[in-house]
């Protein structure tokens, strides 16, 4: 179950030009990758990158006037929850993506089910699986078979990480979060490359980002002007 969330991120960023691992991999050579900590393999992690994002945040008249396609924020979340894990209620959820989701919903006056795609902090394969629960958008226990299904495949009802996520695209740390925000804007606009556009071209997505192991969350719901 965990390698599908590998195998579906490097499809999708081996589409994407700016992905560290452009690549697709296997289940197989997933599986037989080396152990980092049981359960998770070397091809269920994310790498450190070098890298930068950018995004140009104005008024509506100002972007308006650039003659540009642009997007508007609609929604913004942030929550916290205890750092160590050891003092967190449940180890299969995490609060802070919870939280910040709601506070991000009820600001753009929608539902989880209004959110037609989502970029998340796929550290890990896990933390995809996890998460895809954590905002509300699976129960819970559903979200690896709906991985597995392909619900969250490019072409799915759900797509999760059309970028690649931080497991193929790669994670600059202090610019993963504004990386997401791009790819947000390219799917949003119809401008992504290499055949890796959503084709069921959205109009409202999600970025997620987290700290500390969870302990802090940021989510952005954006919408095509």
């Amino acid at each position: 179950m965990l390698s599908a969330v590998s195998v579906k991120n490097h499809h999708n960023g081996s589409m994407n030009p700016h992905a560290q691992f452009p690549f697709k991999v296997t289940a197989e050579q997933v599986a037989k990758s080396v152990m980092v900590a049981d359960p998770l393999r070397i091809l269920d992690c994310s790498p450190i990158t070098d890298g930068a994002a950018a995004v140009i945040v104005c008024s509506e008249e100002v972007a308006k006037s650039l003659g540009k396609p642009y997007v508007k924020v609609i929604g913004s979340g942030a929550a916290t929850d205890t750092i160590a894990l050891a003092q967190r209620e449940d180890l299969t959820t995490i609060k802070a993506a919870t939280l910040a989701v709601k506070a991000a919903l009820e600001m753009a006056g929608k539902t989880i089910d209004d959110i037609q795609f989502a970029e998340m902090h796929d550290c890990f394969t896990i933390a995809e699986i996890v998460l895809c629960e954590s905002v509300g958008k699976y129960e819970p226990g559903k979200a690896g078979p709906a991985i597995l299904a392909g619900e969250t495949a490019l072409d799915g009802p759900f797509p999760v990480n059309p970028s690649g996520g931080l497991k193929s695209k790669g994670h600059p740390v202090g610019a993963t979060g504004v990386a997401q925000i791009v790819e947000l804007y390219k799917q949003l606009t119809g401008t992504a490359e290499n055949g890796r556009q959503i084709p069921s071209k959205p109009t409202i997505g999600m970025a997620q980002n987290m700290g500390g192991s969870g302990g802090s969350s940021i989510v952005h719901i954006l919408e095509v002007a």
